[in-house]
């Protein structure tokens, strides 16, 4: 592989291989493009790590003659959106190939591999992914995720892809990827203004961006590409079903990623053994730690956990929020459930395997039967905190 020089500011190499010149370069040609009898592979800024976005290729064909004439050919298109995939790191730094990817025998036409390539380079996954790895911890689906051209052209067009809020446009792609049980998937149904999520029938509405009071502490953190939602989605023993209008009301939960890892969560705990302790908690206990933590953003990472959800009834001051503390790395589930009302509650769940020969037929303290979720929870509760829930 040689490489050349181009005239733009010599910034700009040309990954190239020796063959023979051609009078054109367009994606609909079957060889690579060529520029003086070289053909192109793909276009890199200052050095071979730093691949050119689109956008820069696209202000270097207006600004050099001779790129206008440049296409470039899918195997191309394909290195690239390879490349821009690992390169990317998600907020905790995984890398984005981890979580998502692209199925090479359907995303293979120039114009779905642009998408694609705007999709990683252009687009923030950090939400999604975060319900993408909470599912596959709970079961629910497997990683990478691997996109289709399909899926991609549920969006007829950016345009119509940035009409809606980011994480909303990202599950339409993603959300069938995520197995509920029973054949259900969290698919979405348009119906004009209406949305519907997991099931199309009547009580599986989702309302993006619900009216709330100003003083609403979701309305005052609310994020316009991850907005609020209310719903009455549940899962019980029985299966899918809408929760029944009491006088709680339905739920609004702080986002639209905190309700689909809502709904995962809801679903893992009725279909998996979970073992649990709660203890009711003093808000102003170790200088307002558990207080301090519910009227915060929700969108605010907690120290120690993975990820969070949050749900608040609309009718009642009742409101959770979850903290998860394990990952892929685990080989259980565990989480801290902080509920307020006219108290604060703490209950610790995990799927952990309770340690053999503790406590005899009568059962055992959980810090003993459940050694590292109790460790895991003590690191996010702090030690006051955690001698009310484990004992000293």
């Amino acid at each position: 592989m040689g490489q050349k020089r181009c005239c733009v500011r010599s910034v700009v190499t040309v990954a190239s291989a020796m063959t023979q010149p051609r009078p054109s370069s367009r994606s609909s040609d079957l060889d690579s493009p060529v520029i003086n009898g070289e053909a192109v592979r793909c276009i890199f800024g200052d050095s071979r790590v730093r691949l050119l976005k689109v956008k820069d290729v696209g202000s270097l064909r207006v600004a050099a003659r001779h790129h206008s004439l440049v296409d470039f050919p899918p195997n191309a298109l394909r290195t690239r959106l390879t490349h821009s995939l690992h390169r990317i790191r998600l907020a905790d730094g995984t890398r984005l190939d981890a979580v998502l990817a692209f199925d090479a025998q359907t995303v293979s036409e120039p114009r779905v591999l642009l998408a694609a390539m705007w999709l990683v380079e252009e687009q923030t996954w950090d939400e999604v992914t975060d319900i993408l790895r909470l599912a596959a911890q709970c079961g629910r689906c497997t990683l990478p995720v691997w996109l289709t051209a399909d899926d991609i052209n549920r969006h007829a067009s950016k345009t119509v892809y940035l009409a809606i809020p980011r994480v909303l446009a990202q599950l339409k792609m993603v959300g069938p990827y995520i197995d509920l049980s029973d054949g259900v998937t969290f698919q979405l149904f348009h119906h004009g203004n209406r949305l519907r999520a997991i099931k199309d029938q009547y009580g599986f509405e989702m309302t993006i961006d619900p009216s709330l009071p100003p003083n609403h502490p979701y309305q005052q953190h609310r994020q316009p590409h991850d907005p609020p939602v209310r719903s009455r989605i549940e899962y019980r023993s029985a299966g899918w079903r809408p929760q029944p209008l009491g006088l709680l009301g339905p739920l609004d939960y702080s986002s639209v990623s905190s309700f689909v890892k809502s709904i995962v969560l809801n679903h893992f705990v009725w279909t998996h053994q979970v073992n649990s302790t709660y203890r009711s908690v003093d808000r102003h206990v170790d200088n307002n730690r558990l207080h301090t933590i519910m009227p915060q953003s929700p969108h605010t990472p907690v120290e120690g956990c993975t990820t969070t959800a949050s749900g608040r009834f609309s009718r009642d001051r009742f409101a959770y929020r979850r903290l998860v503390l394990t990952d892929a790395s685990h080989s259980f589930l565990a989480w801290i459930e902080i509920t307020e009302a006219s108290a604060l509650g703490v209950r610790v769940a995990t799927t952990e395997s309770a340690v053999s020969g503790v406590g005899g037929a009568w059962g055992g303290a959980f810090k003993d039967r459940f050694p590292q979720t109790t460790r895991l929870a003590r690191a996010v509760l702090g030690a006051v905190i955690s001698a009310r829930i484990f004992g000293q």
